[in-house]
């Protein structure tokens, strides 16, 4: 059974493979590479664990042109909520659970190409799991101006989904569409500023297949008083919009052999989701050879207009609504009002000018704000990452 993650989800571990592979400080370098991570992300009294491995060749095919290939397989298990509210009959301390596991593969080739002052890339992606299949493609144009110290960029991107869940009766798709663009503007010798906008819009099922509600029902019309509880799959708008705006700033602190970048995103979408993320990272040089980089960022968002912790206090009646028509109700508490922050630290060496080895440790915690959801809910969760990178 795949994992009760969001359809974002099912992408995420490739956008993390692309991030931890492309974060580390380095030389600017012409040459071929592989670099290889290994994660193990497990959320504490033993809920999810992600065990995950990334692989990514680079190689030049010219002068000015780069062809990128990025592995990702990973396995996943454990439990996670099923969306129920604490149960009477069942532990006080604990929202319901479900057991799950599943094996993931994905693959992304893009293809870098510099012309003058352009810059062409192009990407496409493909994942496959037991009950979800993926598949991707994005371009992106850059051009230089103001003697290389203006960048400015745009992009668009499309995903094409299929679940085939077993509480699914038939295959559901999802398409998804977003376009960005963005400036990145060289300050002065120290400073560089980047910032980006971006749109996007997801139609079909964008609902949870393993996600429920529930509500307490009376069975018996003769007695109303009388009441069990009642649950079934929760329901989501068939279409969304979203938007972000990106900023951030890195600044070499040369007098203190270091540098720091800070970033603020901030993401809005049509069913009440706001949020905003802040993130601060260190680079300090310890040695000509060794980098280590402190890191923390922080997340907050507030809750979708369709959340809720059971339907008892609200005026839906679930046993009378059809899927994909409203009223929508999720009690999935990733849409809740609620915060994240993750912390923690890496340390890169340059073993020679063609070895780098690499190690990172983050702590990630998840908190509700609704005073509302269970606490037992919400998840925190150990990161731990070993890499290498092979420059030939």
């Amino acid at each position: 059974m795949a994992a009760n993650l969001p359809f974002s989800k099912q992408i995420f571990s490739l956008l993390i493979a692309l991030n931890l592979i492309s974060s580390s400080p380095k030389f600017i370098r012409a040459q071929d590479s592989i670099t290889y991570k290994w994660e193990d992300y497990q959320e504490d009294n033993d809920r999810i664990r992600v065990v995950a491995h990334y692989l990514r060749v680079e190689k030049e095919l010219g002068i000015n042109t780069k062809l990128s290939v990025v592995r990702l397989s990973d396995t996943i298990t454990g439990s996670t909520p099923t969306g129920e509210p604490i149960q009477e009959e069942g532990d006080p301390n604990q929202v319901p659970l479900e057991d799950l596991t599943d094996e993931r593969e994905s693959i992304v080739v893009s293809l870098n190409h510099k012309k003058e002052d352009h810059t062409f890339t192009f990407e496409v992606s493909y994942s496959d799991e037991s009950d979800y299949e993926s598949k991707g493609a994005a371009v992106t144009y850059a051009r230089e101006l103001n003697k290389n110290n203006t960048t400015l960029q745009v992009g668009y991107s499309i995903l094409d989904d299929e679940l085939t869940a077993r509480t699914l009766l038939d295959p559901e798709k999802k398409v998804s569409h977003d376009i960005f663009a963005g400036v990145t503007q060289v300050v002065d010798a120290a400073t560089l500023l980047k910032a980006g906008l971006g749109y996007g819009q997801e139609n079909g099922y964008l609902g949870d297949p393993y996600k429920v509600v529930q509500q307490s029902v009376a069975p018996f019309p003769d007695f109303p008083d009388i009441k069990v509880p009642f649950s079934r799959r929760e329901n989501r708008p068939g279409s969304r919009e979203k938007w972000f705006f990106f900023t951030e700033l890195i600044r070499d602190l040369e007098k203190m052999n270091a540098s720091v970048q800070t970033s603020y995103r901030f993401f809005s979408d049509d069913a009440g989701i706001d949020s905003h993320t802040f993130a601060f990272e260190w680079f300090q040089r310890l040695s000509e050879k060794v980098v280590l980089r402190p890191h923390y960022r922080y997340y907050r968002q507030t809750a979708t207009d369709f959340y809720f912790y059971d339907l008892d206090k609200s005026n839906i009646e679930i046993i009378e609504v059809d899927l994909g028509q409203a009223p929508y109700f999720s009690s999935d508490h990733r849409l809740s009002k609620m915060k994240t922050e993750a912390y923690g630290i890496k340390l890169v060496w340059f073993i020679t000018d063609e070895w780098e080895l690499n190690f990172k440790i983050d702590r990630y915690e998840m908190s509700g704000l609704d005073g509302v959801t269970h606490p037992s809910a919400y998840s925190d969760a150990d990161v731990l990452t070993l890499g290498g990178r092979w420059w030939f």
